[in-house]
């Protein structure tokens, strides 16, 4: 009698197990479905060799745009303020560059940070590379 109690409590525990996975799955799908790679670059404007801002802000960041029209659709691009402490542990700040490219090929954002780097004069950018969720929205078809 205990036997038979025990299999049936493992059988509905699988099968509860079976129904909850399927939903999760299923759910992760959906997920997946609208997951694109997000690519963020992070530009200096900051000479590497002199440590202090050579071009104007305005005139860096319409290098950097111009650069990436060459490569790229569409993006973001935003102003941005960057501090850390360098080698000596003395802490520099800088104007910066931020741009957004969704669902870009890696190899596009390669070419152009080598050309930004180049046009000012950096030793570095940073590129993250995220998995977001997201939906080119574009309103409440029912009204």
């Amino acid at each position: 009698m205990f036997k038979k109690i025990l299999i049936s409590y493992a059988f509905a525990l699988s099968f509860i197990s079976f129904i909850f996975s399927t939903g999760v799955l299923l759910k992760m799908n959906r997920l997946h479905r609208n997951s694109k790679i997000q690519y963020v670059m992070y530009i200096g404007t900051n000479d590497k060799d002199t440590y202090t801002q050579i071009i104007p802000t305005e005139t860096a960041k319409e290098i950097v745009n111009n650069t990436c029209l060459n490569y790229f659709d569409g993006y973001t691009i935003q102003d941005a303020r960057g501090v850390w402490k360098d080698e000596a542990g003395k802490t520099t700040g800088e104007n910066s560059i931020i741009c957004y490219f969704d669902d870009a090929d890696a190899s596009k954002i390669h070419a152009a940070a080598d050309e930004i780097i180049k046009k000012l004069n950096q030793s570095t950018i940073l590129i993250e590379k995220n998995v977001i969720q997201m939906e080119y929205y574009t309103g409440d078809k029912k009204k």
